[in-house]
Formats: structure tokens, C-alpha cells, sequence
């Protein structure tokens, strides 16, 4: 691998070179200068370059083997005539100390390199596990993501599953505490909601104790600022935008969401403790929104707040007012579809029941045929954008086609979408559908 120490030479080899330097510094010697091979009469005692370059390159044995060898050697000269002026014991005394000190700081560096080679060694494991282990939790973060991605709910089946088990249930004097485990486990099942509590809310106040829990609930402060907030707006407020308002909210609560229905009457708070980090996002806290104004809407129809002279013109106007607050405050789409039958047509009965049974979970029709007018159809269609309607269209196209065969325009059907308005009320919308459907007189609607 990249960095590593060169690997050491065999022993055989290094005391192979051990060997040729004290033999190469006496030949050197012998043949520059015969009468004195050893460089005892020199200048400076080249012979020492033996002794210090193998201690340097190999430690303190090598160095002090090859001291002993060139002592060997100058005694063996010294007794034959080679060395002149005497046994030079200075020369001696230097080559052992020099292979002995050099060999020594040699071998002091050799093991601090080693050492350093160790910890670095485990250093680079620790790291290897740590980047293996880091791309395993982000490949685990980003599955995770996007399996909470593909799990979540449209807003359209949210809703759709909302009404599916609410709707068809028949309430008490307490809907909220009734059905609150069925409340709150909408919100778990659609919002990410991991721990919260479902309060009821009595003239305004927060009820002392939770109707319904998800999780370890820890106590809740009434006086909270997000919870003062949600009771007087009838509006969610989230950790991220009182944090704006006042540095000491969203000190236990991350949201707190507010069952409100189109009359503005409070019907519960959810109030909500932990979710995913990846939920805070502007969409599923739209969600959570939408949800509690439905629930509460549901929970105002179940008490016979509808006007008994006109249930179906009442609820489609309830419906209808529940869209316009969705698009003016959430910008969810919608759109009123004013079908004007041909008011003489053999099989008018027929032509609208068809129109009915195609009536998505989320439309509602309504049939003026109370006031006369058979051959109206105001058809609300919510999460609807205008350009949607033309797909509703072509649908309707072919199952005439296949029921009575002719098409709508063969037929005499007139189709007219009417999408709302930022500005709008529930009034200016019904005086719209009136003038498009050509009813001047409105004085007497079923409102």
C-alpha cells in the first residue's frame, strides 16, 4: 500500500554488506596508499566509514560486528608490519564507539518508526472501518428516506381513507373523545407522528388531560406558546414558526395541530412531541393541517349541524367552503363543474345517474332537482386543478360513448368548470355557479 516502510533486506544480505564495506575500505586503502592500508597516518581515518555506514543502514550488531572486524584486521596488519608507528589504540577505541553510538541511535529511530508504523497502521483500520461504516449509514439514511418517501400518503388518499373511517361512524354526545385513538391514528398512519396527544378543547382551553396518547407523551404546558397560538389562530403552528415570535417555544412541542371545522368552532388539539426530522417539511405540515380541518368537519356533520330543508345543498356548501379555506390557505386546488343537461332528453334520469356513479371519493355532487331544475348538476371536485378537468371529461366522453352512443357534444351535455378564487367567497362562488348555470333568481337557494 501506498506509505508503506520499504521492506528490510534478508539477513543473509545485510551481513553480506556488512562484510564487503570492512573488506572495501582496506582495499581502498590498499591500493591508494599501500604503506598505510588502515588510514592511521591519514588526515581524517576513513576506515570509520565502514563501522558507520552498517551500524546506520542495519543497528548497532552490524555496526559493532564490523568495528571487531576492522580491529581484526589492523592487528592482524599491526603484527605483520602494515600499520606504522605502533598499535593505534585511538583508531581502535573510535571505530567501536562509532558503530556502537551510530548502531544505537539507529536502532532508537528504528523502533520509533516502527511504533509510528503501528499506531498509523491502526489508525488507517479505525478509518477504513469508520468510511466503510459511514457509507453504510448514509446508504441506510438515504433507503430510509425514500422508503418513508414512498410511503407516505397522497393527500388525496389521505383523505380518501380519512373519510373511509370517519364518515360511516355514528357519534355520541363526545365524537372527539370517541373516536380519538381512531383520530390520532390517522395522523400516525399519514403524518409521520411518532409521540403526541389528542386534547379536547372547551371554550377555547386546553382539556387537563389527553383523550387519546401515541407514545410515551411527556406532560404538556396549556400555556405553551404553540399551544396558545394554535387555540387562538384555529391554525397549525409549527417549532420552526413560533421560534420566530419567541425564543422559549418549542421547548417540548414540535407542532401542535387544531381540529377546526369550516364554522370555526374548536373541536380538539393535537399536540405533537417527536417525528422524523425528515417530516418537517412544508408538505407534510400541510397535510397535518388539511387532515385536522376535516376531522373537525367530520365531527360538525355528525352533530346534525346541516339544515334539515336542504341536507344536500347545505353539505355541499359546507364542502365547499372546507375547499375554498384548503385553496386560500394550503393553495390546494379546486374547482366547481357546472353540468347542464338537456333539459328534454328521453333518458335525463339515466345521463345523471351516470354522472353520479363516476363521482370520485373526494366530489360531491349536488342535484337541483329540488328546485326544478333536473338537468343542473354542480359538482365540486377538490385537489382539482382546472386543467384536470378536461381528463374528467374525456372519461365521460367514453362511457357515453359505450352507455348511449354519442358523445357529449352529440348529447347536448355542457360542461363548465369554474375554478376558485384567492378572493372568493362561499357567496361569490354560489352566485357564479347560479349565473353559469343560467338561475337569475337566487333568492330562494338552499343555502
Amino acid at each position: 500500500m501506498i506509505g508503506d516502510p520499504p521492506a528490510a533486506a534478508p539477513p543473509l544480505l545485510a551481513w553480506g554488506e556488512t562484510l564487503f564495506l570492512c573488506l572495501l575500505l582496506p582495499a581502498l586503502g590498499w591500493w591508494t596508499r599501500p604503506q598505510d592500508p588502515f588510514f592511521v597516518a591519514a588526515h581524517f581515518p576513513w576506515i570509520l566509514l565502514a563501522p558507520l555506514l552498517s551500524a546506520l543502514r542495519y543497528g548497532f550488531a552490524h555496526g559493532f560486528i564490523s568495528a571487531l572486524i576492522l580491529i581484526a584486521l589492523i592487528t592482524l596488519g599491526w603484527r605483520t608490519g602494515l600499520v606504522p608507528d605502533g598499535f593505534p589504540a585511538p583508531l581502535v577505541v573510535g571505530l567501536l564507539l562509532v558503530g556502537m553510538i551510530a548502531g544505537e541511535f539507529a536502532d532508537i529511530y528504528r523502533r520509533r518508526i516502527e511504533q509510528q508504523r503501528v499506531v498509523n497502521d491502526y489508525q488507517r483500520m479505525r478509518l477504513d472501518e469508520f468510511t466503510r461504516n459511514y457509507h453504510l449509514l448514509k446508504i441506510s439514511h438515504d433507503r430510509l428516506e425514500q422508503r418513508l418517501a414512498a410511503g407516505t400518503h397522497s393527500l388525496r388518499g389521505a383523505l380518501l381513507d380519512l373519510r373511509r373511517r370517519l364518515a360511516g361512524q355514528e357519534f355520541g354526545d363526545n365524537p372527539v373523545k370517541e373516536v380519538a385513538q381512531e383520530i390520532i391514528g390517522i395522523f400516525a398512519s399519514f403524518g409521520w407522528v411518532q409521540v403526541a396527544g389528542l386534547f379536547e378543547v372547551r371554550d377555547r382551553h386546553l382539556a387537563p388531560a389527553p383523550v387519546a396518547t401515541l407514545g410515551e407523551l411527556r406532560p404538556v404546558d396549556p400555556f405553551d406558546p404553540l399551544v396558545r397560538h394554535a387555540l387562538l389562530e384555529g391554525e397549525l403552528v409549527s417549532l420552526r414558526e413560533e421560534l420566530l415570535a419567541t425564543d422559549s417555544a418549542g421547548q417540548s412541542l414540535i407542532a401542535a395541530v387544531p381540529l377546526v371545522d369550516v364554522q370555526r368552532h374548536p373541536w380538539g388539539l393535537l399536540v405533537i412531541q417527536e417525528m422524523p426530522f425528515i417530516a418537517l417539511q412544508q408538505e407534510n405540515l400541510r397535510l397535518l393541517a388539511v387532515l385536522g380541518g376535516h376531522i373537525a368537519d367530520i365531527l360538525s356533520t355528525s352533530q346534525g349541524t346541516l339544515d334539515e330543508k336542504s341536507p344536500e345543498a347545505r353539505k355541499f356548501l359546507n364542502y365547499l367552503q372546507r375547499s375554498l379555506h384548503d385553496y386560500q390557505v394550503h393553495d390546494l386546488p379546486a374547482l366547481v363543474l357546472v353540468i347542464r343537461f338537456p333539459a328534454r332528453h328521453p333518458q335525463l334520469d339515466r345521463l345523471v345517474e351516470l354522472f353520479l356513479g363516476q363521482v370520485r371519493g373526494l366530489d360531491h355532487p349536488w342535484r337541483l332537482d329540488a328546485r326544478g331544475r333536473p338537468d343542473l348538476l354542480f359538482l365540486l371536485m377538490p385537489l382539482t386543478a382546472e386543467h384536470e378537468a378536461e381528463a374528467y371529461r374525456q372519461r365521460m366522453d367514453r362511457l357515453l360513448k359505450e352507455s348511449f352512443g354519442s358523445d357529449l357534444r352529440e348529447i347536448g351535455i355542457q360542461m363548465l368548470p369554474l375554478p376558485l378564487g384567492k378572493k372568493d367567497s362561499v357567496k361569490d362562488i354560489l352566485e357564479r355557479m347560479y349565473e353559469t348555470a343560467g338561475i337569475h333568481d337566487d333568492s330562494s337557494a338552499d343555502r
